[in-house]
């Protein structure tokens, strides 16, 4: 039987090599083997900026090309592979025939594949089961099939990337290069305070507990003000321990952050928290996004209590 060759990736590879800036890519579709990066390589995308949609049926891509990137000129990102409904390779075909008929070099589309080892491996570790799984009684059949399916609309390929043994970063940095779109070398920071009593914030990588502050609430001027009044931000700053532990918050992030981009994290969170928190979080959060704005980092700031 017939495979995904690296011929074939070789080849999208020499007409696609990497996008002329003069064409901003508006659509990407990304085809691949189950299991190779294609869900990977739409999450990428997703981060720089496009709408990515996965698994949507066929027969729907045309509508929603038509009025998200033609309408309302938006960046779109749709995944292509077996689970599809309604895949098969004469309509995937003339699908992207039509589209870079109309959008030329505004489309592109990204073959994701990786060796039949790689794929097992990856299988094994996650555990997780084959689309093909129930078709087959192997799952090296099921990745034979997979790999047969869309041989026919290899050729298809403006770009191709072979995931096999790719850490995330160089990955990341590939996919974005070959499409001629910036890669950001710095993570965003997104800041935020919390009250403890409300839980934590499920997306925060860094977690700081303000509750070891002298308590603003128990000032009676202060307790209905919050970390954004002078007043309470200077109550708060005064405590001895404040400035020694904020600058170890810090120099935490400032040696762990390079790492954490490098591992193609697009957002890096760190929150601080408190009891209620509107007072001591908040100081917290506002004086660790003055430090983020001097160091030229690209900052949002959340505070999750305070209207």
């Amino acid at each position: 039987m017939s495979k995904i060759s690296s011929e074939n990736v070789e080849g999208a590879a020499d007409r696609g090599g990497q996008i002329s800036t003069d064409d901003i890519v508006q659509l990407v579709i990304v085809i691949g083997q189950s299991g190779s990066g294609h869900s990977t390589a739409l999450n990428i995308l997703e981060d720089a900026s496009f709408t990515a949609v996965d698994n949507l049926p066929l027969a729907l891509v045309d509508q929603l090309v038509a009025l998200s990137v033609e309408t309302e000129n938006t960046k779109l990102a749709i995944g292509v592979d077996l689970r599809t409904a309604g895949f098969d390779p004469v309509a995937v075909i003339q699908l992207v025939t039509n589209l870079k008929s109309t959008m030329r070099e505004r489309c592109q589309v990204v073959l994701i594949k990786a060796s039949t080892e790689e794929l097992l491996r990856r299988y094994k570790t996650t555990r997780r089961r084959h689309p093909l799984a129930k078709q087959v009684e192997s799952l090296e059949e099921a990745i034979e099939m997979d790999s047969l399916s869309l041989s026919s609309i290899a050729h298809l390929a403006d770009i191709g990337i072979d995931s096999t043994g790719r850490a995330p970063d160089e990955f990341r940095r590939e996919l974005l290069s070959r499409l001629g779109l910036p890669n950001q070398d710095d993570a965003l920071l997104t800041i935020q305070s919390f009250s403890y009593k409300k839980g934590l914030p499920e997306s925060a990588d860094y977690v700081f507990d303000m509750r070891f502050l002298n308590n603003p609430h128990w000032q009676g001027n202060l307790r209905e003000k919050t970390g954004l009044d002078d007043a309470v931000r200077s109550f708060v700053e005064a405590d001895p321990l404040f400035p020694s532990f904020m600058e170890r918050v810090t120099d935490l992030i400032a040696e762990t952050l390079p790492s954490q981009t490098g591992d193609g994290r697009p957002n890096v969170t760190v929150a601080f928290g408190c009891t209620g928190g509107k007072h001591r979080s908040v100081v917290s959060a506002q004086w660790f996004a003055r430090w983020a704005k001097e160091k030229a980092l690209p900052v949002s700031v959340h505070h999750r209590e305070v209207s």
